[in-house]
């Protein structure tokens, strides 16, 4: 927030108007509830390189359509970061474009005369375009190239696997006798029988086999111990090209290795968080939230899951310096402007009616013995220990009674 100072004689007024425009301006943005959206957006960046959405907008509510990617291309780019795509229309079919809502419908329909090329801007005040790859505007997933490491590391997953179930393989060989001119001396009725009769008594991966010839098992040379290096190995690759820590999701090897990687990654967060509160910006201008001594900046906090509680940590210690950042402790604990005056307006109002006639609980700790003595009520003599009955006999707790 941006503001310029006044004339004494106007200052009442002033600030009548700018509580006004504020109360407005938050109004407005809490309609737009994109702590509720910012996690479907995410995995769509994640996932597609882009978010694709059609804004509509009603007097309690705003919703957001995200639209399929296919049927998307981005055509401007404003400010830096705000994108504005064009959608087209001949790539969808009649069973698609009746789930779209009634607006964007209308548009593409009205369209028709207009664009030629079946391509359909869509306006800034209804569009939502969002891109994790900033540095082009066409589209390319931000894990496409990790799909080979992950073949790689299930490939080899069953390569180990298929050694395991080998070496666990065990082979009986009944030998078979032969004459001296090579031929079997012993018929079927004979074999039989005994194969049969070491089935039954062998686990099931114990394998029989007659024959007159001299078999041998051909082993590899490497161990179990070799393939789940070579696993490993294909893992810490893949989180290599990824750019991420392995940290986060197995072991780490101390905490501040797994305290620096959940940094490292969240930053790559706020940048998208920066993208948000440009296209925010933009919104609220589009709405007449325009004013010409200050203005108005939506903001989303530099935070995630990972560092809520240290970022909550730093601002409690400013606040408690007399800074004005208890807005911003607030939305870190998940009060946001909205619900700030909402729950303090409540307060204010409801004060003396039912905050000030509030009691705390009685509880054992809170309530006197006998209306003299403070602490809890003394138990039963049927519930004492036998240390506890002594101690009481020789009120032992009396000072004057100890050595």
């Amino acid at each position: 927030m941006f503001c310029t100072t006044k004339t004494d004689k106007a200052k009442e007024q002033y600030q009548k108007d700018f509580k006004k425009n504020y109360v407005k301006f938050t109004a407005q943005a809490n309609k737009f509830k994109l702590d509720n959206r910012i996690t479907d957006i995410m995995k769509k960046l994640f996932l597609e390189d882009a978010c694709f959405g059609f804004v509509t907008e009603n007097d309690t509510d705003i919703s957001i359509f995200f639209i399929d990617p296919r049927y998307c291309e981005i055509k401007k780019l404003s400010n830096g970061s705000i994108y504005q795509y064009a959608i087209n229309r001949s790539l969808m079919n009649n069973s698609y474009l009746q789930t779209l809502p009634l607006e964007l419908q209308a548009l593409l329909e009205q369209s028709k005369e207009l664009s030629l090329n079946n391509m359909v801007m869509v306006p800034y005040e209804n569009s939502l375009c969002l891109k994790y790859n900033n540095d082009f505007t066409y589209l390319y997933s931000p894990f496409f190239p990790l799909i080979a490491s992950i073949l790689d590391i299930d490939d080899i997953k069953d390569l180990v696997k298929a050694k395991s179930e080998a070496d666990a393989y065990k082979l009986v060989y009944f030998k078979i006798p032969v004459d001296d001119e090579g031929h079997i001396t012993m018929g079927d009725e004979l074999i039989y029988p005994f194969v049969e009769m070491a089935k039954s008594i062998l686990p099931d991966r114990f394998g029989v086999v007659p024959s007159p010839m001299d078999l041998q098992l051909i082993e590899s040379k490497s161990t179990i111990s070799d393939d789940k290096n070579k696993v490993e190995q294909a893992v810490e690759n893949y989180y290599g090209e990824a750019g991420v820590s392995k940290a986060l999701i197995s072991s780490a090897s101390s905490g501040s290795e797994l305290k620096l990687s959940m940094k490292v990654d969240s930053s790559d967060i706020y940048r998208i968080y920066r993208q948000l509160e440009s296209w925010m910006d933009l919104q609220m201008k589009l709405r007449g939230h325009i004013h010409d001594d200050y203005q108005f900046v939506y903001r989303i906090l530099p935070v995630t899951i990972f560092d809520v509680d240290d970022y909550i940590e730093k601002k409690l210690k400013l606040a408690q310096a007399s800074l004005p950042v208890k807005g911003e402790l607030l939305a870190a604990t998940g009060v946001n402007t909205a619900k700030m005056l909402g729950n303090s307006f409540m307060e204010q109002m409801f004060k003396e009616d039912i905050y000030d006639k509030w009691e705390v609980l009685k509880t054992s700790y809170t309530t006197a013995n006998d209306g003299s003595e403070g602490g809890r009520p003394m138990n039963d003599d049927t519930d004492l220990a036998p240390s506890t009955d002594t101690q009481r006999g020789n009120d032992s707790n009396n000072t004057d009674n100890r050595i």
